[in-house]
């Protein structure tokens, strides 16, 4: 972890604060690594002046956000994790339903992640992306056996193949966390709406196309998929205002 500055500057009634502001700033810089472990619990207790419980609070503060990962009594420290969306998904939904945020807002900016992630995977692809794209095809079609959850899965196995083949992690990770919060939002609506089997056939020939666009390399095909997929899918839930805006988004860049 190297030099650990210690917290004597810190109010002693928030003295835990110092452990954490210090380990996310020290992940931030890259000072601290995926993999990367802490130091154990006394150690901390001498480097930061402060008590045993201060430590564990700072430890259930970083556990709680996904920064690390910790056991109790584990003389080796708490190891630091790799980013994921858990704690991003987590706040989105906060907002969702605790403010003004809608479906709309929600769709718009899932709409704006994937055409970028679509559009990426088509200029960045490779061959291994395919075939696991081509898996995650073949996820979907045998999905549509087991019911809707778990073709929503495998539909969101797809989409999280397509951001990492677009070679970008913040697309990745915000990604994941959008399409999850939409999910949770609307879930009983998707399930009361419509023939469940004619959904799940037009999903699959949706997502056929958009690999057709990547392996062809179609970035601007595989961007208008995007947008205007996600309009078809979702845009019957919107009001009348709302489903006016997104269809206009959804047809911009309309291949010729």
């Amino acid at each position: 972890m190297g030099e650990t500055p210690t917290a004597q500057s810190a109010p002693k009634a928030r003295a835990f604060e110092a452990i954490v502001q210090h380990v996310e700033q020290a992940v931030l810089s890259g000072e601290l690594k995926t993999g990367d472990r802490l130091p154990g619990e006394r150690e901390l207790v001498t480097r930061f002046e402060v008590s045993r419980s201060s430590v564990r609070e700072a430890m259930r503060v970083l556990e709680s956000s996904g920064l690390v990962a910790a056991r109790p009594g584990d003389p080796r420290g708490a190891v630091i994790l790799a980013p994921t969306a858990a704690p991003l998904r987590k706040l989105m939904t906060r907002l969702t339903q605790a403010s003004s945020s809608s479906l709309s807002d929600l769709l718009i900016y899932r709409m704006t992640l994937e055409s970028a992630a679509n559009s990426l995977a088509a200029t960045r692809r490779t061959e291994a992306d395919l075939l696991q794209l081509e898996k995650a095809m073949a996820r979907m079609r045998q999905a549509r056996q087991q019911g809707q959850q778990a073709f929503s899965q495998a539909d969101l196995d797809f989409h999280d193949v397509v951001a990492r083949a677009s070679g970008n992690t913040m697309i990745q990770i915000s990604g994941e966390a959008v399409r999850q919060s939409i999910e949770e939002l609307i879930t009983s609506s998707i399930q009361e709406s419509g023939d469940d089997r004619e959904l799940m056939l037009r999903t699959i020939a949706h997502h056929s196309d958009v690999f057709d666009a990547i392996r062809n390399r179609d970035a601007h095909l595989a961007e208008h998929l995007a947008r205007s997929s996600l309009f078809e899918y979702y845009g019957h839930l919107l009001q009348d205002a709302d489903r006016e805006a997104l269809a206009a988004l959804a047809s911009f860049g309309t291949p010729e």
